[in-house]
């Protein structure tokens, strides 16, 4: 005669017995635990929807990095003797511009306004304000091709003139630089001072134009907001070139074909360190 061994799970008939928990579901509604532990579904305890991680927050400039006035021009000379023929040229450009532009307004003023007399210096009336209003235009346009290529050299890339042209927002940069020299002719008008405080606040407007495609007036408030942000060394950066334009002007002006292209990737060397930016 066979024996049976008693059932070992708890006895359907005893109201007290233990219930054991019901399986898991994979419903709409109900989802097994997130790996590694956690209290929530896989729509908590740090999961997306889908079952996946949320992605990264976008990475943005991050704090201003260490700068030197001295070491961004530094910087600029050492780029421009790696590459000088590509500088040259697009020293000539600036130093043929503004010459020309300079030298129309100088002799057409006298000429076309009768108060200024023989001395343009004297009384350069409505004609020469323009003239220097033209000149700051044009010199504008090209500081912003060129600044495209000061950016490559910051970024680890090789100034390529011809390439830099082809990657700048015409549009744009020619309406930045109008805005640009409108304000700085007419504060230069308004006892010199407000011109060069305009300038200077501007400074780096035509880098978050060509750099982050920027429309002119945000690229002119972006560029207020990170002068201030970093006054001093800003204003020594501006000291530092401007001697370095006066010595170039007593050379005969050829100076400018090197001094030009220096500030000009210092200036980018400045514009990436300031917003955190590594810099080649």
């Amino acid at each position: 005669m066979s024996t049976h061994e008693p059932p070992t799970g708890p006895d359907p008939q005893d109201p007290d017995a233990p219930v054991p928990p019901p399986p898991p579901t994979y419903g709409s509604t109900s989802y097994p635990p997130p790996p590694g532990g956690g209290s929530g579904g896989w729509g908590s305890g740090g999961y997306g929807s889908g079952g996946f991680p949320p992605p990264p927050p976008p990475a943005g400039p991050g704090p201003a990095q260490p700068f030197s006035a001295t070491d961004a021009i530094a910087y600029g000379w050492s780029k421009f003797v790696a590459n000088p023929g590509q500088w040259l040229i697009a020293g000539l450009a600036m130093f043929a511009v503004t010459v020309l532009a300079s030298g129309l307004s100088w002799f057409v003023a006298p000429a076309a306004d009768p108060f200024s007399g023989s001395d343009p210096i004297s009384g350069v009336g409505v004609v020469g304000t323009l003239g220097n209003l033209v000149s700051t235009f044009l010199s504008l346009v090209i500081s912003g091709f060129v600044y495209r290529g000061a950016l490559d050299e910051a970024e680890g890339r090789r100034f390529d003139l011809a390439d830099a042209i082809a990657r700048v927002p015409v549009g744009p940069v020619v309406l930045t630089s109008l805005l640009l020299s409108v304000g700085i002719t007419v504060g230069l008008a308004l006892c010199v001072v407000p011109g060069v405080i305009f300038a200077f606040l501007t400074w780096f407007a035509l880098l978050f134009v060509v750099d982050q495609h920027q429309s002119p007036l945000d690229a002119i408030s972006s560029s207020v907001k990170l002068v201030s942000a970093n006054v001093g060394q800003t204003l020594l950066l501006a000291l530092l070139s401007g001697v370095l334009f006066v010595l170039a002007i007593c050379a005969c002006g050829l100076g400018l074909f090197v001094v030009f292209p220096v500030v000009s990737v210092a200036t980018a060397y400045a514009y990436r360190r300031f917003q955190g930016q590594p810099v080649a």
